[in-house]
């Protein structure tokens, strides 16, 4: 295990454990190193220590650079939410909605919720008609958010153009279709 014996002495005071004292040749008939000292292996240490942290250090700033904000995450979920809510309320035929601004605040994950200004435009795009037949009113509805400061904001658009009856209700046909001739 210990290739000098003379070596091993002082190894064997420190219970049967390695020290990071590594074969060193105490004899005194050659002065050559055959390993590495406490000292050594200190300052490889400490060495390589300050490596890592000036390393972390020039790269946890761009990381956080490049991690989504969490003012305009807030602000997007906000926005999606408003429109999950409008697409709901404009499934059915009859229903409306009308432009409206709001403020109102978002709670942010691990800060102050932060005062917003909610919109809702609506925009009418027209009659569809198939074949010479009104199908239904097309329209656009923009949800938009934005912070006090205007530095971030959020902002989605659908449109809506076929809505589905009230429930409940009958559906009748548009024109009376000619029986076909020649049937039994």
């Amino acid at each position: 295990m210990c290739p000098w014996p003379e070596a091993c002495l002082p190894l064997a005071r420190f219970s049967g454990k390695w020290a990071l004292l590594l074969y060193v040749n105490v004899s005194h008939e050659s002065q050559s190193e055959k390993g590495f000292s406490l000292p050594e292996v200190i300052v490889s240490v400490g060495m390589a220590a300050f490596v890592l942290a000036a390393t972390l250090a020039a790269v946890l700033p761009a990381v956080h650079h490049l991690a989504p904000d969490p003012t305009t995450t807030a602000l997007r979920q906000l926005v999606d939410r408003e429109m999950h809510v409008a697409g709901d309320l404009l499934k059915y035929s009859g229903s409306s909605l009308v432009p409206a601004t709001i403020a109102t605040s978002v709670p942010i994950p691990n800060a102050s919720p932060i005062p917003v200004t909610l919109q809702l435009q609506i925009t009418n795009l027209g009659i569809w008609q198939v074949q010479n037949a009104t199908v239904g009113q097309a329209i656009a509805v923009t949800i938009s958010a934005h912070d006090a400061s205007g530095k971030h904001a959020a902002q989605a658009q659908m449109n809506v153009s076929t809505r589905a009856p009230q429930p409940g209700m009958t559906i009748a046909p548009a024109a009376l279709v000619p029986a076909p001739t020649g049937a039994p």
